[in-house]
This record gives C-alpha cells, structure tokens and sequence, in this order.
C-alpha cells in the first residue's frame, strides 16, 4: 500500500511541478507582453523626454544621399504623382528591385519617396534571417526636441516577421534628422540597429508651434494633428509636442477634411480629385467630381465610394463617386436658395448634412441606391415648410400628442424613446454634459459654419452621434447631439461654450477627449472629457481644417 501511494505521489509530482512552470512562464510572458504594451503606446505618444542623440551619433552615422559617389538612395520620377498609374509604375520599380537584389538589413533598399505623395520620408526593404518588428526612431542635435519614436505595423502575426518593407516619416524640415532603425524581439528587446542621416529642406509653414499646458491632468492622445492652412494647397503634421513631422502633398488643393481608415488615409489633392494611399504612400483608389463644380467637403464609405457635397451656381449638389473607374453621378439636387454646410462620414449607408438655410441636420438615406432621398430632417417646422421635404421634419420643439392603445393608455414617442435609450444617453453624457434640458436642439442655432464629424464608435446601429459647433446667442457652442433613428428624435449630449469665435471644428476621440479647433485664429486644443483644457496650440494663421488621427494599424503597431 505505501508502495502504491509512493507512487501516486511522485506521479503527480511529475505531472504538476511541469504544468505549474508552464502556467508561470506563460503568465511571465503575459507579463512581458502587457509591460511591453503600455511601453510603445508612451514611446509613440510623442510626449516623452526621451533624446537618442549622442555625441558620436553624426560620426556613427550613414548620410543618405540621393545623388553623388556615395549615393545609396533611389529616386522616383513623379511628373504626376495623384494617379494610380504613377503608383502602379513605382511600385513595379520597386517589385523587380526586390526581386533582383538580396537586400539585408545591412544593405537595404532605400528609395525616397517613390510615389510623390509624401515628401521628406524615406522608404525601406530588406530580410531579416530571424523574425522580428522593426523600431525607428528620429532625433536630432537639439536636446529640447524630443524624439519621434515608431513601431513600424507589418501586420504579421504579433508583428513579427523577416520581410521588412515601411517607410520612415517624422523628420523635422530644415534640420538635420538621425534615424535610428532598430530590430527588436516581441518583447521589445534589441537585436541590432543602424542609424542614417537626413539633410531636410525648410518649407514655407513654422517648424514648430507654441503650445501652453491646460488644467486638466489628462495625458494627450496618441496621434497626429493633420493642419491644412489656407493659401497653402500642403497638409502638415505636427506631434503632440507642436514639432512639425512631415507633410502631405497635394495637387493644388488639400480641402477640409482627411479620413483614415484600418490601412489607408484619403484626402483632397485638387477642388475635384480625392485619392487614397496605403502606408507607403502609395495610390490605389482615385475619385474625380466633374460637372457639378469643385468639392465643398465630401465623405468616404470604407470601401470604393465617395460623397462630394458641391456647389454649381446657386444650387448645391450630392455627388457620388467611385474609386474603380473615377465615374460620378449627382444623386441628390438640393432645393433652391437651400444652403449646406457640410456632409458627416457613411453610416450605415447614410450620411448627415448641417443645414445653414433652413437650419437643420437632414439624413439622406440609401446613397448607394438608385434614388437617394432625405430620411429624416431635425429642424422647426416652420423653417422648412416651403420645402419639398417638410413632411420629414421631426421638431424636437414640439410635444407629440399621446398614442391611444386599446385599452385606452397612452404613451408618446418621445417616453418609448427615453425608455429605449435613457442608458445609452446617460453614459454618452459623462461629467462633461452641460445641456439645458428645456432648450431643444436646433433651437437658436446658427449653422452658418458648421462642420459635421460623425462619432461611429458611438453607434450601435440604432443612433447615430454628431458632433460639430454652432453660434448661438452670438457664442459659438460646442455640441454633441445623439439622433435615434427609430424614434426620430435627437437628444443633446453636450452642449458647451467656447471662447472661440468665427468657424471652430470639433472632433471628439478616445475616452471622451475632444480636439477644438478656431479655424480662423488658427489655435487649437485638446480637451478631457470634463472639457477641460489639456493643451492649446497657437498655429496664428487661418486653417481650412484640422483633424487629428492615430494611425494606429495603419502605419504604426500598437
């Protein structure tokens, strides 16, 4: 018997002492992973001290040089750059190079910007003979600029691969850069590095921007303010920290507005071009507007179409139109002496337009149908009554009359509503709701200048929340107004005043956050969720459009 249970017990020794390490080791591991985690989300927040800049760095470094003895950098042809064939060409370029050269991290690929998209970066391939993520960081001589650090997104499993094909953005004009290209494990420990050096030229807009901390001790989101000035057709991004990081370039014209989606960003480059770029910069969908005047601002669905609001004569028009084939079509003619002010982004296969005259948000519904038509009109009946599509106004001004059921109960639409939303409404609300239940939205508002940016996150397919700004009293409000589509009816979030005056852009993020822009001042903030001041940014020369955006799966692993 002792025998037996001597046995038993070195067993189960056996079998439990194995299991246990395993348990600890992948439990250390987690660890690790979640350590490493929050690490590169700080690293690539733009907002650390950290400087890579030694004293041997320039001597240590390799100078790419485009032209000369020591050239070790392609250059592209890019006569015209916004066309898929331009990209198509460079790309093929790159393709044979690839195949033809056995490029390692020693003796990579270097070419700069090979689809004349995105001046000042810098596009890299080589393998690795181990998997691993690849690391770069930018730094330069003066120690009060802090470093621009990137984990470069490869979309392979974990990040890790032995293929390295990305391209290095975040260099500052008019200095010298140092770009440090990093190997490193799933753990973010070093394998081996490379630095390079960078002349960049100056462009015509400031290096850097002023900024003064706020009250709030919220941490600034991660990403980057993409400022589009007027008179000037480039968009140019700046960090957190106000240091200018790199510039898009445009045809002639970069619009108001600039979208990004999971793996590509599209934005205006002409008054009726809108392209789409990958993370290398590189085209693979053009949208041409013609016939119906230059593009007022336009909205992109996620996958080939996009949306131009224009303006011909004295009418304005919706038009659609695809990235396959460049075709477009108006499919909605606004009524006459009817002025839009700006269109939100897709949901669900509408969109939402702010109505300067009659005021209002109309939703036009089915824009990938054959008759696309308004759907539903936030605004005071009288305003719109001498329109064609007064009978889909819904006046949050007045009380709808109870509905008898037939035991003789009534209940409104307006209860059912509160019913179905009252949760949903009170967490969108937060601490940093301000609104007057007994002033309905619409009323009293001036949408002379309003630009609409739709919060999708914060739909669940029923309702839908907006976001944009509004003069009212002579104040310019921001405002967050939640819209049922069921019911009809809008409710008003947050509704705050700003100290700005003339067109302010709104855009709400992460964890309540928010970014307020006075285009015409050209000084922006960002915002917690209490609407505190956290940063404010003074650009001092007028804007078309701000927009911040993380790029997060797009060119950077987080």
């Amino acid at each position: 018997m002792k025998k037996i249970l001597k046995i038993f017990i070195i067993t189960t020794l056996l079998i439990l002492i194995p299991a246990g390490a395993a348990v600890y080791f992948l439990t250390k591991s987690d660890d690790k992973t979640g350590e490493f985690d929050s690490h590169r989300r700080q690293e690539q927040s733009d907002q650390s001290d950290s400087h890579a800049y030694r004293f041997e760095t320039d001597s240590l470094s390799t100078p790419l040089a485009r032209d000369g003895e020591n050239k070790n950098v392609l250059n592209f042809d890019a006569n015209q750059p916004f066309t898929i064939a331009n990209s198509q060409a460079s790309r093929d370029r790159l393709n044979r190079l690839i195949r033809r050269l056995d490029a390692t991290f020693e003796e990579p690929i270097i070419a700069y910007n090979p689809f004349g998209t995105m001046p000042n970066t810098y596009y890299f391939y080589f393998k690795t003979t181990y998997n691993c993520m690849v690391k770069y960081t930018v730094t330069v001589a003066d120690e009060k600029i802090s470093d621009h650090i990137r984990y470069v997104n490869n979309g392979a499993v974990k990040n890790l691969t032995n293929t390295h094909e990305f391209t290095v953005g975040g260099l500052i004009p008019g200095m010298t850069n140092y770009i440090v290209i990093e190997l490193v494990d799933e753990n973010g420990s070093h394998r081996e590095d490379i630095t390079y050096k960078a002349e960049v030229p100056p462009v015509s807009q400031p290096t850097s921007i002023s900024y003064e901390r706020g009250k709030s001790d919220l941490q600034l989101q991660n990403g980057l303010f993409f400022l589009m000035p007027k008179q000037d057709p480039g968009i140019y991004i700046y960090d957190n920290n106000g240091m200018m990081r790199g510039v898009v370039a445009t045809e002639s014209d970069h619009g108001r507005r600039i979208y990004q989606t999971e793996s590509r960003i599209v934005y205006q480059v002409s008054p009726t071009r809108i392209i789409r770029a990958n993370r290398l910069g590189e085209i693979d969908g053009v949208a041409l507007i013609s016939g119906l005047g230059e593009v007022l601002d336009f909205a992109y669905d996620g996958f080939e179409n996009i949306f131009a609001l224009t303006r011909n004569g004295d009418r304005y028009y919706l038009v659609r139109s695809s990235m396959k084939d460049s075709s477009s079509k108006n499919i909605f003619t606004f009524d006459k002496k009817m002025i839009p002010t700006s269109i939100s982004s897709v949901s669900g296969g509408d969109l939402y337009v702010s109505m300067a005259n009659p005021t209002g948000l109309m939703r036009i519904d089915g824009l990938m149908s054959t008759r696309p038509r308004p759907g539903l009109v936030i605004g005071l009946k009288d305003d719109w009554k001498k329109t064609s599509i007064k009978k889909k106004v819904a006046d949050p001004t007045v009380t709808k009359k109870p509905k008898e059921d037939e035991s003789g109960a009534g209940e409104t639409d307006e209860d059912e509503s509160a019913d179905d939303a009252s949760g949903d409404d009170e967490a969108a609300t937060g601490s940093g709701a301000d609104v007057d239940e007994k002033a309905p939205p619409i009323l009293g508002w001036d949408m002379s200048d309003t630009i609409l940016d739709l919060v999708q996150d914060e739909s669940d397919g029923r309702t839908d929340t907006l976001t944009f700004s509004v003069v009212k009293d002579r104040l310019v409000h921001a405002v967050k107004c939640q819209i049922n589509r069921k019911k009809k009816s809008a409710v008003l979030l947050l509704d705050k005043e700003v100290e700005f005056n003339g067109q302010v852009a709104v855009q709400w993020g992460a964890r309540g956050s928010c970014v307020i822009a006075n285009l015409e001042r050209g000084h922006y903030e960002e915002r917690d969720e209490d609407f505190k001041v956290t940063r404010e940014y003074s650009f001092d020369s007028a804007m078309d459009g701000l927009w911040k955006r993380n790029l997060e799966g797009f060119c950077f692993f987080i």
